[in-house]
């Protein structure tokens, strides 16, 4: 069944006549009898009750008229969203370490689905080295990550999060007395740090300068394994503060004269992004503003 013939017929049962709508189709009266008796031979029915002057609709020839004008309505409007631009839909692959940004990006992408159809959201917990490798690769549209680094070589959006760093450790062997440390105090501790290249490289050069007294047993890439390496005994953990450590068996430290890490929203340069991932970052820009 042709969008061409289902036109056909709508204009055939509004001119009541197969010689008056080939005349305001431009075309003749034999090919559009034809192009009907053929519709009528794949459809198994007939859709005319042919008159001495006009002709009417059978009871199928009814139900075909509905579908068509709802068919032909949709393409219509779909062609006319096309062209205007106006139809969001498709996937997008979005990744990020896990942190305060992702209540921004959930919500822009809550915000996407609302104004478009057919939307799905691919969002995936990965850490900076993942992110970047996969952003190269073509695989992902956008992704958020926590550093310092200037990304040079990535358009990016800096996002309004500054992420203390600090230390976490299990409330049971809180001793300390106080809520802040500096870098005196981590002398002699087991360490566990983040695996991420730049962050990790970072906490080094920091440990090495002012704490040098210090072992690293072991590297983590999310924030559950993490709290299980800290409850097991296996260190304390550098990592950022969450509203989480408020309460719970962790407690949090702050690491003072250690700059914060700040979170930016990035994407491949020579990428083009499609109509949703434009939306997204109009979405994220306006998160960003709010």
């Amino acid at each position: 069944m042709e969008l061409r013939v289902l036109r056909y017929f709508v204009e055939i049962v509004n001119d009541k006549s197969i010689t008056s709508a080939a005349e305001k189709l431009h075309i003749s009266q034999s090919t559009l009898s034809r192009q009907i008796k053929d519709l009528e031979i794949e459809l198994e029915t007939t859709l005319f009750k042919r008159g001495p002057r006009e002709i009417s609709l059978t009871d199928d020839g009814y139900f075909l008229l509905e579908r068509a004008k709802e068919i032909n309505s949709l393409v219509e409007s779909t062609s006319s969203a096309i062209l205007n631009k106006k139809v969001l839909s498709g996937d997008l692959y979005v990744a990020a370490g896990e942190g305060k940004a992702n209540a921004m990006l959930t919500k822009a992408f809550n915000k996407l689905i609302k104004k478009g159809e057919n939307i799905s959201v691919n969002f995936e917990t990965q850490d900076a080295d993942q992110i970047f490798k996969n952003l190269d690769a073509g695989i992902l549209d956008f992704g958020v990550v926590y550093t310092n680094d200037s990304l040079d070589r990535y358009n990016k959006l800096s996002l309004p999060i500054d992420n203390e760093t600090g230390i976490v450790m299990p409330k049971s062997e809180d001793n300390f007395g106080k809520n802040n440390f500096v870098a005196a105090d981590l002398k002699g501790m087991n360490l566990i740090v983040p695996r991420q290249i730049d962050v990790h490289s970072q906490l080094t050069s920091y440990l090495d300068e002012y704490v040098r007294d210090y072992k690293i047993t072991g590297t983590y890439d999310m924030n559950y394994n993490m709290r299980a390496m800290v409850m097991s005994g296996m260190g304390y953990a550098i990592t950022f503060n969450k509203p989480e450590y408020q309460s719970g068996d962790l407690v949090f430290k702050s690491l003072n004269y250690l700059d914060s890490t700040k979170t930016v929203l990035i994407w491949k340069k020579s990428r083009t992004l499609s109509r949703l991932a434009e939306e997204f970052l109009k979405e994220m820009k306006n998160e960003k503003s709010e």
